[in-house]
């Protein structure tokens, strides 16, 4: 029997890659559906795009999650809420947990600079070495928006988008851009969303350094004619947030082990 799902994660630890299987099983409602492919690239040091396009050879599943080897799933049956989303939205091709309605071009390519209504999506992050515990909000709202472009950390895609697109390896042969691409190159195709239904723990917190500026630039150059990208529907206001905002989780919820 073929797999529902197929997770895809490019991993340079294996402790860390073993941490996430045992996570995914553990919160999967259906674990013998899921095909889990982990993708070593201690030795050959490959860029997100070129081992993503590797993985998709490999997958058999008819939906595919991309996702860092430092993301934890918060809930249980998460499989089953997510196959559920791609079931009752047929023109979605993509879902993140975070992201944008409005991505500019200005001064760089940082989705989070749209601020909301545009911005959406709930992400946990635990830093261990600063001992913090929090909910980034990107918005004060629940349930799922149309977007143009998903964070990488974690979000999914049709198998059936791959046979029309992939990875831009060539363009992106390092470990930026490669989520803002690929939203850009599947709204072609049909529609990108954004949920909040999928909850997920992140281990770590991005970084924006000299080298992603100048790979925003290459970014902004490649798609110079679609920036700055807008979905037709104008999303909801929040109902009360502003902008992005963290809330202190410390003694209020308890930490997954996994």
């Amino acid at each position: 029997m073929l797999p529902n799902i197929s997770v895809i994660i490019c991993s340079r630890n294996p402790s860390e890659a073993l941490s996430v299987r045992r996570n995914l099983l553990g919160t999967a409602k259906w674990p013998k559906s899921l095909e889990i492919i982990v993708m070593d690239n201690r030795e050959k040091n490959e860029g997100l795009c070129a081992v993503y396009n590797q993985g998709v050879a490999k997958a058999k599943g008819r939906v595919l999650v991309f996702m860092h080897e430092d993301i934890w799933m918060m809930e249980k049956d998460w499989d089953v809420v997510l196959l559920k989303k791609f079931r009752e939205l047929p023109e979605m091709q993509i879902l993140g947990v975070a992201g944008s309605s409005l991505l500019v071009d200005y001064p760089y390519a940082l989705w989070a600079v749209a601020n909301i209504p545009y911005t959406f999506g709930k992400v946990v992050h635990l830093i261990e070495e600063k001992d913090e515990f929090f909910l980034t909000l990107f918005n004060d709202r629940d349930g799922d928006q149309e977007a143009v472009v998903v964070d990488g950390l974690w979000f999914a895609a049709r198998k059936s988008l791959f046979e029309k697109i992939s990875f831009d390896e060539k363009t992106f042969p390092s470990f930026h851009f490669y989520d803002l691409d690929i939203s850009i190159q599947a709204l072609e195709f049909g529609k990108v969303f954004i949920t909040t239904d999928i909850r997920v723990l992140h281990k770590s917190e991005g970084t924006f350094k000299e080298e992603w500026k100048e790979w925003s630039n290459i970014f902004i150059e490649k798609w110079k004619d679609k920036l700055p990208a807008k979905t037709l529907n104008e999303p909801p206001p929040s109902k009360e947030l502003l902008k992005s905002a963290n809330l202190n989780l410390k003694g209020k919820v308890k930490v997954p082990r996994w």
